[in-house]
């Protein structure tokens, strides 16, 4: 299910029960307006077991159609969540909540359009998810309530700590009280954002790794995402700067800016931090109000990692010319997480 690339903002579809006897899903108008250019008129919605969704992409009326048969397979009702997530690729990553608020144990079908077996989704790799709606009769400040369904999947690889990251890589401590199933720490969400408490949403959605690591997304009233000022290495509503833990730099190449780039080598000078990456790992950068998500991967006996996957989305957003430098650094806590600034080898054109 995995993809790379330009890492757009999610939006959310709550399917109604007229929605679910019909073919065509209307999708948020800021999302056309923005990244609109670079959807293909046809793609596949991709599930996480492999499970392939053909739709077509009418950029006028901002619609998409074809869902009435995979309506019909997974028999919907009405009320469920889908999750659509754009990373500049061809297709879109597609995950499921039930009524429940929590990710759905998605059944083994398969259909004509699918190239491989099912198959069967675990909590690692690829984690799991629920929502949270806010209660505007409640304020949430500091503590979130974990919902049943989630819980009776994931219990037993809770731990008592866990980081939380934002979608601008900044991060905080949490903890799970075992005894009331709840998750502590949010007050520290708050003082990031700086915000009086977290009725400010609509909905958070929650994306846990299997590990010590919850991902949070913010969405508003219209479901679509909101994507958070800063980077991982901008402190707080002020902006300062945080202690730079880690950091690596590439030298842009004239291959690394070839259509069918095979990868980007990271120097063994970084090898400390490659070596806290899984063998096939991917990594955020941000530059401004945008990020991408970018494959890595180990090879030659670990002694080298490269760059695959999302580089030339990164590549031709940034603009990037022969002989420029990316500095990626990140905080403590965060290797997964880099702002990225780029030395210009340009005579006349400043850095960014």
């Amino acid at each position: 299910m995995e993809s790379f690339g330009l890492e757009a903002p999610k939006f959310v579809k709550i399917l109604s029960r007229k929605d679910v006897v019909g073919d065509e899903l209307k999708i948020p108008s800021s999302f056309c307006t923005q990244f609109g250019e670079r959807i293909r008129s046809k793609f596949h919605l991709k599930l996480r077991t492999g499970f392939l969704v053909p739709v077509e992409f009418d950029k006028r009326r901002g619609v998409l159609m074809g869902f009435g048969s995979f309506f019909n397979q997974f028999d919907f009702k009405g009320g469920e969540m889908l999750v659509f997530e754009y990373f500049g690729r061809l297709d879109f990553n597609l995950s499921v909540l039930g009524t429940n608020c929590s990710e759905i144990e998605y059944p083994l079908m398969v259909n004509s359009f699918q190239t491989c077996k099912p198959v069967r989704v675990k909590l690692v790799p690829g984690g799991w998810r629920f929502a949270k709606f806010m209660d505007p009769t409640e304020k949430i400040y500091d503590e979130i309530d974990l919902p049943l369904p989630f819980l009776n999947r994931c219990a037993s690889a809770l731990y008592y700590h866990f980081r939380m990251v934002l979608s601008n890589g900044k991060n905080f401590l949490a903890r799970y009280d075992r005894d009331s199933s709840k998750i502590t720490g949010f007050h520290s969400m708050c003082e990031i954002l700086g915000l009086p408490d977290l009725n400010s949403f609509h909905m958070l959605l929650f994306t846990f790794d299997g590990y010590f690591k919850f991902d949070i997304s913010a969405f508003d009233a219209n479901m679509f995402e909101i994507v958070f000022p800063g980077s991982p290495i901008r402190c707080g509503v002020t902006g300062e700067l945080a202690v730079v833990s880690s950091r690596f730099e590439i030298k842009v190449q004239p291959f690394h800016m070839e259509r069918y780039c095979y990868g980007v080598d990271i120097s063994t000078e970084y090898m400390s931090l490659c070596s806290m990456w899984g063998r096939n790992d991917y990594i955020v950068a941000y530059n401004g109000s945008c990020s991408w998500k970018l494959q890595v991967k180990r090879r030659n006996l670990w002694k080298r990692t490269t760059i695959h996957d999302g580089w030339i989305d990164f590549c031709n957003d940034l603009d990037l010319k022969a002989g420029d430098v990316c500095v990626f650094e990140s905080p403590a806590f965060s290797i997964n997480h880099f702002t990225v600034s780029v030395i210009s080898n340009s005579p006349g054109q400043a850095n960014r």
